[in-house]
């Protein structure tokens, strides 16, 4: 088994792309700093058909022998073994927010053994959810949808990584998910603001600095920006907290780390478990 380097759906080598090419000039608020992007984001229709395309021929290798196995994906899949051996699971129902086009999944799938039914949503906006499915990635476990309130069903773990810093309303996307009472959620490669305060910058990358791989034939390489919110850890990890939560993992992220004059910024791993009733 290969330990590499992790190339998330969402975004990927940002310490050598996107902050490099950041200005770290602050705006207001999300509305404000989305005025001065070059495309719309996640719902840019390129840019998700993209990460779906890096997504299929990825999945494809991923059963290869030896395993390339991404270290991020290591403590989820720790995470979501842990849950299977306490609670005796062999159904398992995970919501990803922010999961692209499944990578996660395909990611997890190859190492879950095979009495272990997953039932997997990705919930994802409403362009990447179209080119995910255009591109035949949803199966009988893998499923994409354009809210939460889309999952109809239980759940049971709530898993997402370095999503809620690209969404308009963070905090209101996480209570969100904390009124889902999943039994864990995991939050992984967040950044994090020690000085107790949230801000708005534009961060910049490639295009194909997203999604898993290289950028695959027929699309041409430009920069792409997105507004990003740095989120105060007192206040996210308060807000949990104060749900019927408990800090039941905590671990340092170093792909969240980057410094910014005066301020103190820090990546972070969480896993939450619901209090017993």
């Amino acid at each position: 088994m290969i330990l590499k380097e992790f190339v998330p759906p969402i975004l990927n080598r940002w310490l050598k792309t996107a902050l490099k090419l950041a200005d770290n000039k602050e705006y207001k608020n999300y509305s404000q700093a989305i005025k001065t992007c070059t495309s719309d984001a996640y719902l840019n229709v390129e840019l998700c058909n993209m990460i779906a395309d890096k997504t299929v021929i990825h999945a494809r290798k991923l059963n290869e022998k030896p395993y390339i196995l991404n270290p991020t994906n290591v403590f989820l899949l720790a995470a979501i073994n842990q849950y299977i051996i306490n609670f005796s699971k062999k159904d398992l129902t995970i919501l990803d927010f922010g999961g692209a086009c499944g990578f996660h999944y395909f990611e997890i799938k190859r190492f879950m053994p095979k009495d272990i039914f997953l039932k997997w949503y990705v919930v994802e906006t409403e362009q990447m959810v179209k080119s995910a499915i255009e591109r035949g990635l949803s199966n009988a476990e893998l499923n994409f949808v354009s809210s939460i309130d889309d999952v109809k069903t239980v759940i049971d773990f709530i898993h997402s990584s370095c999503a809620l810093h690209y969404v308009p309303n963070p905090y209101e996307l996480t209570n969100m998910l904390i009124n889902r009472k999943a039994s864990r959620i995991f939050f992984n490669r967040m950044m994090f603001n020690e000085n107790d305060r949230d801000f708005v910058t534009v961060q910049k990358s490639f295009l194909s600095s997203n999604g898993p791989g290289k950028l695959p034939k027929g699309y041409i390489d430009r920069i792409q920006s997105y507004p990003h919110t740095t989120l105060s850890f007192q206040k996210f990890n308060s807000l949990i907290i104060n749900s019927d939560y408990e800090i039941e993992w905590i671990f340092e992220e170093l792909s969240g780390s980057y410094h910014i004059k005066n301020e103190r910024i820090v990546g972070k791993g969480l896993l939450y478990a619901l209090k017993p009733s």
